[in-house]
């Protein structure tokens, strides 16, 4: 029988047709071989390397600046959108914060500025005395920004400060900002920065105010803070104007 076989199967091969079979029966397995090695297999985990190694570093140096235009117009497209006026403030402020700061330093005596300048549009009027020197307002509010050094251990080279804008009729205005910087044995010291806040949720856009933007986008910046002043008082004059009465 296995004679018979044999007989059979020479006759209906021919040595070509058997060289081609077995050729593509070789080229199925080692395609298999080859998928199985890409897919699963330290091939994968190899290119999986290569590829970050290419393009992680050319990701984090590449030039976004020409796309701004681009979104600012889609931001803006979407702003005014029907679907989109409910957040158009996260989309507002999304903008806002991605935009980069022209200054890579501030002076802290122009932060308390630019925090008054805040405070001067949404402090809260009531209760306070209306003014009538010089037409009718309300009277200004008393101010004053603080510096003060944290204890530093010994074997720290990380110095911490905090910022504190402070005013006595609106405290939910009033803000600590904690800045840091590195102060070496050597006797170099770098300028101070503003510590790394937390990461932003999208949901929280919408209720970020007009400081807490111009702060995070300081500090995703790594602009520089330069301490001029440790402490320095002013006042807070309200944009608001009182309501006319009438007796």
């Amino acid at each position: 029988m296995k004679e018979e076989l044999l007989k059979i199967a020479q006759e209906s091969l021919s040595s070509e047709e058997v060289e081609k079979i077995v050729k593509e029966k070789f080229a199925k397995a080692l395609e298999d071989a080859v998928d199985s090695a890409f897919r699963w297999g330290d091939a994968k985990k190899a290119i999986e390397n290569k590829v970050k190694e290419v393009m992680v570093p050319y990701i984090e140096n590449y030039d976004f600046s020409k796309y701004l235009l681009k979104l600012d117009t889609v931001l803006t497209e979407l702003a005014n959108s029907e679907s989109c006026l409910a957040n158009k403030r996260i989309l507002e402020n999304f903008k806002e914060l991605m935009t980069e700061p022209e200054q890579k330093e501030i002076k802290l005596t122009e932060l308390f500025k630019s925090w008054i300048k805040w405070c001067e549009k949404e402090i809260d009027t009531d209760d306070l005395e209306i003014c009538f020197d010089d037409g009718v307002s309300y009277c200004p509010v008393e101010c004053e920004m603080r510096f003060e050094k944290e204890d530093k251990p010994s074997w720290s080279s990380m110095q911490r400060a905090v910022i504190t804008f402070e005013n006595e009729h609106d405290e939910k205005l009033n803000v600590e900002i904690p800045i840091s910087k590195w102060k070496w044995d050597s006797g170099k010291e770098e300028p101070y920065t503003l510590t790394a806040f937390s990461d932003i949720k999208i949901s929280s856009l919408r209720t970020l105010d007009e400081f807490q933007l111009l702060i995070l986008r300081l500090a995703r910046a790594g602009a520089a803070i330069i301490i001029d002043k440790e402490y320095q008082d002013d006042e807070i004059y309200p944009e608001k104007e009182p309501e006319a009465t009438f007796s």
